[in-house]
């Protein structure tokens, strides 16, 4: 401000003597931070009856700068006592600013799974997990106080119109309706959790079979859910996904290989696949997919290897459950084990006997196979000309034959053509080894120990 003599004026002070801050000008505080303006702090304290600035709306930025602290600058000097008297003023700062944090906001939360943050890395693989993850529920019982109880991952498989509306089926794992192989008595009432986590259905169990793990379920919406897309078998090596959803319904995963690993002696479970990872919370039934999001099958705890179930062997039951009401295997009652995963130097072993592929018998429970001369360590170098399989693909040979003796109505037995090699005596026969199809859900324990 300049005076008539071009002299600049001395600034204006008060009462007190103190300069008076121009216009635009801000004051700085003994800790550093903005003091705010004498118009900011009338719009912040309000005077009993009166309605502040902030309450009519006019206040937003002054109640913001004057109720929000900020960290104070580090002292200059860098002295002992200076220095942690600013520590604990950012301390102080950081307490206030954390109780104003809402940390249930998803922007605001930290990751519930580390585990889950691990195994899916890359931006591609996220885009493709949360693609699936749209095709997985959580399935619950619903406590007779209400309550839901969660119990497994169930994955939408199917969608059909019914009368205007769309019916959903879902597959799980069968133990959330049976135990030791028997449909559980009373059933519990059964829900499925939608994933947007907030839609509750009511399920109906339509169908169970003990022997291959798997339940569907039935659900009745006003509009279609999503569905996943379907691929091949898991093969062996291979890097794949595990999806679920825990007790929250939110999304678990983890990645894993499947191992070069078979097992004959898993309660006649020969086709079972097996993970290098566990599987997360909420796991059993959880939806197994690959890098570009396909289902390859379903997942269900065991020990010390969680398995997998193939999505050709899910899909046959439900296509032959949704024709015929049931599922028919032939049951051979002989554990076997392919040569191909077989350690390097047995496989030269037995390749000295001209033997490259089939399966080795483990154990022989059918008497009738026992009677015809087959023992373990005997090799079966074709069952009805098929040679080369593994034992999942086995597996889905056995389903294709159940079909097809559903279809035909045909009579329970059947003649299964064997050409089994005798290593100790190095010779191979011919077996017709004669079979029986089994078609019930429940276990049956003659059934059980055949196969």
């Amino acid at each position: 401000m300049m005076s008539e003599g071009g002299i600049e004026a001395s600034p204006r002070r008060s009462e007190e003597g103190s300069e008076e801050p121009r216009p635009g000008k801000r004051k700085i505080d003994e800790r550093g931070q903005i003091a705010p303006s004498p118009a900011e702090v009338s719009a912040v304290v309000q005077l009993p009856g009166k309605a502040s600035a902030a309450t009519a709306g006019e206040g937003y930025r002054a109640s913001a700068v004057a109720l929000r602290p900020r960290y104070p600058p580090y002292p200059k000097g860098g002295k002992v006592n200076d220095v942690r008297k600013w520590a604990k003023e950012c301390k102080r700062v950081n307490e206030i600013l954390r109780k104003d944090m809402d940390f249930d906001i998803p922007t605001m939360s930290k990751p519930k799974d580390p585990y889950t943050t691990k195994a899916v890395q890359s931006s591609r693989d996220k885009v493709v997990v949360l693609r699936a993850a749209r095709s997985i529920v959580s399935v619950s019982y619903i406590m007779d106080d209400g309550q839901r109880l969660p119990r497994c991952t169930g994955i939408i498989i199917k969608q059909l119109p019914d009368s205007g509306r769309h019916r959903a089926i879902i597959v799980t794992y069968s133990r959330v309706v049976c135990k030791a192989g028997r449909k559980l008595d009373p059933l519990p009432k059964l829900s499925v959790t939608l994933p947007d986590k907030k839609t509750l259905l009511d399920a109906e169990l339509i169908y169970f079979n003990d022997h291959y793990d798997i339940a569907l379920l039935e659900v009745y919406l006003d509009y279609p859910l999503e569905l996943p897309s379907i691929g091949l078998d898991p093969e062996y090596g291979e890097e794949l996904f595990v999806l679920a959803r825990d007790g929250e319904v939110s999304l678990r995963v983890r990645c894993g290989n499947i191992k070069w690993l078979e097992e004959s002696s898993i309660l006649g479970r020969d086709y079972y696949m097996f993970l290098s990872c566990d599987i997360p919370e909420g796991g059993n039934g959880g939806m197994v997919i690959d890098h570009d999001g396909r289902v390859r099958g379903m997942a269900v705890y065991w020990s010390p290897h969680p398995a997998v179930i193939s999505i050709s062997i899910i899909e046959k039951c439900i296509d032959m459950f949704m024709h015929y009401d049931r599922v028919a295997r032939p049951v051979l009652g002989i554990r076997v084990r392919t040569i191909a995963l077989l350690d390097v130097q047995r496989q030269e072993d037995i390749s000295d006997f001209g033997i490259n592929a089939g399966f080795l018998v483990d154990e022989v429970y059918n008497p009738v196979a026992e009677q015809l001369g087959i023992r373990c360590g005997n090799v079966i170098t074709s069952i009805n000309g098929q040679g080369v399989l593994t034992l999942p693909e086995l597996e889905h040979y056995l389903l294709s034959l159940g079909s097809d003796y559903l279809q035909h109505n045909s009579i329970c037995m059947k003649d299964f053509k064997l050409r089994v090699f005798d290593l100790k005596r190095g010779v191979a026969k011919d077996v017709t080894l004669p079979i029986r199809f089994y078609d019930k859900a429940e276990r049956d324990e003659e059934f059980y120990r055949m196969g």
